[in-house]
């Protein structure tokens, strides 16, 4: 295959002072394309079908997310099984083994769909259309709120009484069947929506990787656990590290906690190592009382990742959760102890906006090139090789014009909401998903999601007065898919695949599309599986949380509906002081070489992933300086089979106990995240 020539342009890492500076397009030679089998495709969209469906009924039932994790809890243990079995095909029948591109492929792939079947997706999505009806009926207090501003084909049905809705709740009569045909025109009426923006979030993903791939070179921590499992062309098992003694002390030293604590579970008098615990009351009151309730919890898993970032991303993403209580505690001191979190929410919401007017103005002449590369094919004729004619991320672009022109589209003609929400709603999903998708590529951070729903600050904001009824519960309905995770969202999971494929030489852009393929196959296994088990079970049989999603979203829509929130001088002074904070961090930043506090600390200071991860990454970045104040760094290099092996070990002894507490379930969980 002949080797193409692309041109680059934009600038060097944004968060790096030494090297921040505008550099010139220059001209990098891409190296030749690695193929990817069909059957390794196929066996690759085999195991989304079958992962989803089972992570699905998992979630549902026992409220066990599989996919938990941009670096997916349990994919890795599969890829690791995968790599094992592919080892002794490779001795038995070499022809029939899959190349080390081909692993990293269905590593990519399978991590990109993981959340669909939990919180990104189908936890809320199902369940709530169903809620929607049921909550509307005169038992509840919102009687009749909701049902007049939905139209007919986006629900099941629009009577409560009726068993696609009734059956649901409080169950199948006997010899009942599931009333799946009552799902076809809503789901045919949805689908279209639902995909559109996972595309949207694919093609912002993919406009930006190259970018933070060869100008600012960012780490990508999660993909270096892939890429060593791998193994190399020449050998199909990562001998080096499996023969590391450190790997096997790192993977013991992510077992043993979980292993206890997944024994006393079904064996209490084995003693409980507890590694979730919280501090007491330590301060009753006063403006100490900001730091009571510290989790302190331990997730081998995050200690290893910790291990991998650099020192100022490691410290940052530990010290500012308490540069946070110390505001609050300022703020007591003050006598302003109230609207804790609304001011926080705000200044997180302030940040957002900087940190992605700042990622667009750093890669501003890289956009530039691939915005007039998009622009040039309309004045060139049409012909058979568009490949020739058309750069991949300027594909990306005009595909991202064409769905959010689709989405508007369908939000106006098939939902029936206002185009002005819609805009807005988007504009924060790009912005919320575009530093998402950097925090996860510069600092790694397991599980994040933004501390606030781009669809609630809107109501927060314009209230009902302005919004009307019928948008805000349409917007509400439109959420489901992205807006409404609290967890992870897809472009965390994008970026990372999307490096990986130019990792494994397949190309961006064809990893892009099998990315699609994956969360179309996904989706449609999840309209399947859903609905089935929840008529199975009905709803107050399922998982702790599946109980009571849809009447909480009833709840948070009512609310809206028939309250108003006024904003207070704490809502605008949040925007303020997070903008200037963020603002400011990136200047210093850039300004002077290795000042310690990194802006990601400040964007991902609220919320309750490093609420609960601090602990864990101070660990990891302890151990990591040490290592370099007395080791060095090769030391340091050399110590990375420690990191890997928390990693491995970590996740794949949780997915065990997950599997076991499927079939033998206990009073409690392993862990809570």
């Amino acid at each position: 295959m002949g080797r193409s020539v692309v041109r680059v342009g934009g600038c060097v890492a944004l968060m790096k002072a030494q090297n921040s500076v505008t550099v010139s397009p220059l001209t990098v030679t891409a190296p030749p394309t690695k193929r990817v089998r069909w059957f390794a495709v196929g066996l690759t969209l085999l195991l989304v079908a079958v992962f989803t469906a089972a992570s699905g009924w998992a979630s549902l039932t026992k409220y066990e997310i599989m996919g938990t994790g941009y670096l997916p809890r349990s994919v890795v243990p599969i890829f690791l099984l995968i790599v094992l079995l592919n080892a002794g095909i490779k001795f038995l029948f070499p022809s029939l083994a899959l190349s080390r591109t081909e692993l990293l492929f269905i590593f990519a792939i399978l991590s990109a769909i993981a959340a669909i079947s939990g919180q990104e997706y189908a936890n809320h999505f199902y369940l709530n259309l169903l809620g929607l009806v049921y909550y509307n009926s005169p038992q509840s207090q919102w009687f009749n709120m909701f049902v007049p501003h939905l139209p007919p084909y986006l629900v099941p049905s629009t009577n409560f009484r009726d068993p696609a809705i009734l059956w649901a709740y409080e169950g199948m009569p006997a010899g009942g069947k599931p009333p799946l045909g009552e799902w076809l025109v809503p789901l045919i009426a949805w689908t279209p929506y639902l995909l559109s923006v996972y595309g949207l979030l694919i093609c912002l993903c993919l406009i930006f990787s190259r970018q933070w791939e060869e100008h600012e070179r960012l780490l990508y921590p999660l993909t270096q656990v892939p890429m060593e499992l791998a193994g190399s062309e020449e050998r199909a098992l990562p001998s080096h590290l499996f023969r590391s003694p450190l790997f096997w002390l790192g993977f013991a030293a992510a077992v043993l906690p979980y292993a206890l604590r997944g024994l006393h579970l079904y064996f209490p008098a084995i003693p409980d190592p507890q590694p979730q615990r919280t501090s007491d009351i330590l301060f009753p009151t006063g403006p100490l009382s900001a730091f009571n309730g510290l989790n302190l919890h331990y997730y081998p898993e995050m200690v290893g990742i910790a291990y991998l970032l650099s020192r100022e991303v490691g410290l940052s993403l530990w010290l500012f959760p308490f540069i946070r209580r110390s505001e609050v505690a300022l703020k007591i001191a003050i006598g302003q102890d109230m609207y804790h979190n609304e001011f926080l929410t705000f200044q997180s919401i302030a940040a957002y906006l900087v940190m992605a007017a700042s990622l667009v103005w750093i890669a501003r002449g890289y956009l530039k090139e691939v915005s007039l590369s998009a622009l040039k094919l309309l004045a060139r004729p049409i012909r058979r090789n568009l490949n020739t004619l058309m750069p991949t991320e300027a594909k990306a672009l005009w595909a991202l014009i064409l769905l959010l022109a689709f989405i508007l589209a369908w939000s106006k003609w098939v939902a029936g909401v206002d185009l002005s929400w819609v805009a807005l709603m988007f504009f924060g999903l790009l912005v919320t998903g575009l530093v998402v998708a950097r925090v996860v590529a510069e600092a790694g951070v397991y599980i994040y999601s933004p501390p606030f729903r781009v669809y609630q600050v809107m109501f927060d904001v314009f209230g009902k007065s302005r919004m009307g009824a019928r948008n805000i519960v349409l917007l509400t309905a439109m959420s489901w898919v992205q807006f409404r995770s609290t967890a992870t969202m897809a472009t965390g999971y994008f970026i990372n695949s999307l490096r990986l494929g130019s990792l494994a030489n397949t190309g961006r852009g064809e990893i892009a599309l099998w990315i699609f393929v994956a969360v179309v196959i996904a989706i449609l296994v999840c309209h399947v599986t859903f609905p089935t088990v929840i008529y199975n079970y009905s709803v107050p049989k399922l998982g702790w949380w599946p109980q009571t999603s849809s009447l909480n979203t009833a709840n948070f829509i009512g609310q809206y509906l028939t309250t108003s929130r006024p904003l207070t001088p704490h809502h605008w002074w949040g925007l303020v002081i997070g903008a200037s904070t963020c603002w400011l961090l990136i200047k210093l930043r850039l300004s002077f070489v290795g000042f310690p506090l990194h802006p990601i600390g400040f964007i991902t200071w609220f919320g309750w992933p490093l609420d609960r991860y601090w602990l864990s990454v101070l660990l990891g970045w302890l151990l990591k300086s040490v290592v370099l104040k007395y080791g060095g760094f090769s030391v340091f290099q050399k110590g990375k089979p420690f990191a890997y092996g928390m990693v491995v070990g970590g996740t794949t002894n949780l997915t065990f106990w997950i599997l076991l507490r499927l079939f033998y379930p206990t009073s409690d969980i392993v862990i809570y995240d």
